[in-house]
């Protein structure tokens, strides 16, 4: 049986490919670095004008850590023939006011934070369900 940091690491790249579709042209491999706790993952692919690149650094917890963040600061910041974007994928609700600007937040589908615990958000028939406080105090 897998940890369940692979099942976890499964759904976000799941996320990724909804969003960077093999169909689309893009290839989605990890990258590996040793400052980050979370995963890293470089997304590419070609175009007439050169190659497009998207790292994507994947963490859950609730306030992304600094060494997160930093291993995204560390990667080079494009050239003449590659144009880079950085992203970090995290859970619903997780706390991005640290995240620097350059780097876009994109929310995990699979994964939330509800009252401070990590969630799985599933679709199936008899699942609980759980609302954000904000929407429970406005409803």
């Amino acid at each position: 049986m897998g940890s369940q940091k692979d099942v976890m690491e499964l759904f976000a790249e799941r996320d990724l490919r909804q969003i960077f579709s093999e169909r689309d042209g893009w290839k989605i491999t990890p990258a590996s670095t040793t400052k980050s706790d979370g995963v890293l993952y470089r997304i590419s692919r070609s175009k007439w004008v050169g190659e497009e690149v998207a790292f994507v650094a994947a963490s859950f917890t609730q306030v992304p850590s600094d060494e997160t963040i930093a291993a995204l600061d560390t990667l080079p910041n494009g050239s003449n023939t590659a144009r880079i974007k950085k992203y970090l994928l995290t859970p619903q609700a997780t706390d991005t006011s640290c995240v620097p600007p350059h780097v876009r937040v994109m929310p995990m589908q699979a994964f939330a934070f509800v009252q401070g615990e990590l969630v799985w958000l599933t679709k199936k028939k008899n699942a609980k369900k759980f609302t954000a406080p904000e929407q429970a105090a406005t409803a």
